[in-house]
């Protein structure tokens, strides 16, 4: 049980002990009396019979029953089919071996790094906001030497053994080191076809992690989450999400009622000297699913003028055109931007109006904010 969020600073260098990153060790859970099988792989499942099949570390057929069925297997990296994938030098970053390998890797100081892709480690969270933020996504990673391209498709991986080059459609770019950052698959396909299931895999879950089969439930990054605004299930494959349902499940499999029903995607991240920071819907979200909304962008600072470097704060608050209600936010800026984003999941969570966000009694001193401060700035923008 490890801390996958903590990756990629070990991978940078910022941690320098992996067991920091280590949330439980194996022989905490058996110590604790969980009957934990290591080296394990799940072949399929008898929802009739009750029943998981599997082969243990001796690569033997086994199998267990069960009277409540948890499925917890989270997701791996994609790994499309790409010609020379499996040289050296080709990386994915999900476990703690990953992380050391291409830590090892860096500390040889390789002359070009090639990323693909554009998951949290390519800023997802940023390309899911506006146009604008995107851009600037793009220019702060140019302003640091990062080369970036855009609608250009990998074809190949080229190298004698080690990766050397990477071929597209467009061109042919040395590599000494590749990292594959292309999405994550849920580990469901053990699972057979009798669960509801999400295109990506994901297994459909109602409010309280109960699949389409009784008695079987499921939670984590192979699972959907119950989006509050939408009103049905998503995938998001986030920590915050995973922990909460982890914390209720093991309620729900023993019978107790729980409700997970309030989750609205919030998400942050750092690119280089940027942050980025998104929660509920942006405006693209509410026309794809038929929600009207209004949006408002607003550029202001991260807290008063008079103390020492203040840095501009941009953020877009989406909100229903008729109530006023709030729909979704997303702030960019060089400091003091991403955790603001948590003012705005509550008021969200609680259907708060715009009117109401800009006079709730938020603290104020000069080195943190301005008098009114920049979540309610936007909030009394909104017309």
């Amino acid at each position: 049980s490890y801390g996958a969020c903590g990756l990629p600073y070990d991978m940078a260098g910022l941690n320098n002990d992996l067991d920091r990153i280590r949330i439980r060790k194996a022989d905490e859970f058996i110590n604790d009396g969980v009957d934990l099988r290591l080296g394990c792989t799940a072949t399929g499942i008898d929802y009739d019979a009750k029943t998981v099949f599997y082969t243990d570390e001796n690569s033997e057929e086994r199998q267990e029953t069960y009277d409540k069925l948890l499925i917890a297997s989270g997701t791996s990296p994609s790994v499309p089919p790409f010609p020379g994938v499996d040289l050296e030098g080709v990386c994915v970053l999900k476990t703690l071996q990953h992380a050391e390998t291409i830590r090892k890797a860096l500390e040889a100081k390789p002359r070009s790094v090639v990323i693909v892709g554009g998951g949290y480690i390519g800023l997802e969270v940023a390309e899911a906001c506006v146009p604008e933020f995107s851009e600037a996504v793009k220019n702060e990673l140019t302003d640091h030497g990062v080369k970036v391209h855009t609608g250009e498709k990998v074809q190949a991986f080229e190298g004698d053994g080690h990766v050397s080059r990477v071929v597209t459609d467009k061109g042919t770019y040395q590599a000494d080191l590749v990292i594959l950052s292309i999405g994550v698959r849920p580990n469901t396909q053990f699972t057979g076809d009798r669960l509801e299931k999400l295109r990506n895999g994901a297994i459909i879950t109602d409010p309280g992690m109960q699949t389409s089969v009784p008695d079987v439930y499921a939670a984590g990054d192979c699972a959907t989450v119950w989006n509050k605004l939408l009103g049905r299930p998503v995938f998001y494959g986030l920590g915050t999400h995973a922990n909460k349902q982890g914390r209720l499940v093991g309620d729900a499999v023993m019978g107790k009622k729980v409700v997970l029903d309030r989750v609205l995607g919030t998400s942050m991240v750092r690119c280089l000297g940027l942050e980025f920071a998104k929660t509920g819907l942006g405006e693209t979200e509410c026309r794809d699913n038929g929600i009207p909304c209004k949006t408002v962008t607003v550029n202001t600072r991260s807290h008063a003028r008079y103390y020492p470097d203040p840095k501009t704060l941009t953020i877009k608050l989406c909100y229903d055109p008729e109530t006023h209600v709030i729909l979704g936010a997303q702030i960019m800026g060089a400091k003091e931007a991403a955790i603001r984003i948590d003012i705005f999941a509550v008021a969200i969570d609680r259907g708060m109006t715009t009117e109401e966000l800009g006079y709730v009694d938020l603290g104020y001193a000069p080195p943190f904010s301005s008098v009114w401060d920049a979540v309610q700035i936007a909030a009394n923008a909104a017309k």
